[in-house]
């Protein structure tokens, strides 16, 4: 039986109340917190490798959190995909921050270096 368009914003609504979101997300929030915490430490440790690349070559501090943006990228795209789909993503993003001005030859090393992901096959 398909269901009345009343009746799916009426169930739609009850599950949007506040208190039953807030008691959901409640009930979740150590575990949460819990899966959560390895990573942020994790990306914490990559800002600091990937901050201590740029400094060296002397990155303008303007640029520096644009590459650390860039390194926050693959490693969600290194958590989501493997193989195949990890590297085409990884391309995907590379070329996508050299558009917004990052040198495309930084950005390769940073994968390769720090994340483990060749994308300089995908920078010609």
């Amino acid at each position: 039986m398909v269901k009345s368009g009343t009746d799916r914003n009426a169930k739609y609504g009850a599950k949007i109340v506040g208190d039953v979101v807030k008691n959901r997300i409640d009930a979740l929030k150590d575990q949460m917190t819990e899966n959560a915490s390895p990573h942020f430490d994790a990306l914490a440790a990559l800002e600091a490798q990937v901050a201590g690349y740029c400094d060296p070559l002397g990155i303008t501090p303007m640029l520096k959190p644009f590459y650390m943006s860039y390194a926050r990228k693959l490693y969600m795209l290194k958590r989501k995909h493997t193989d195949e789909t990890l590297h085409d993503e990884a391309c995907i993003a590379t070329v996508a921050w050299s558009t917004r001005g990052l040198d495309i030859f930084h950005l390769a090393t940073i994968a390769l270096n720090f994340l483990s992901i060749n994308v300089f096959d995908c920078t010609a």
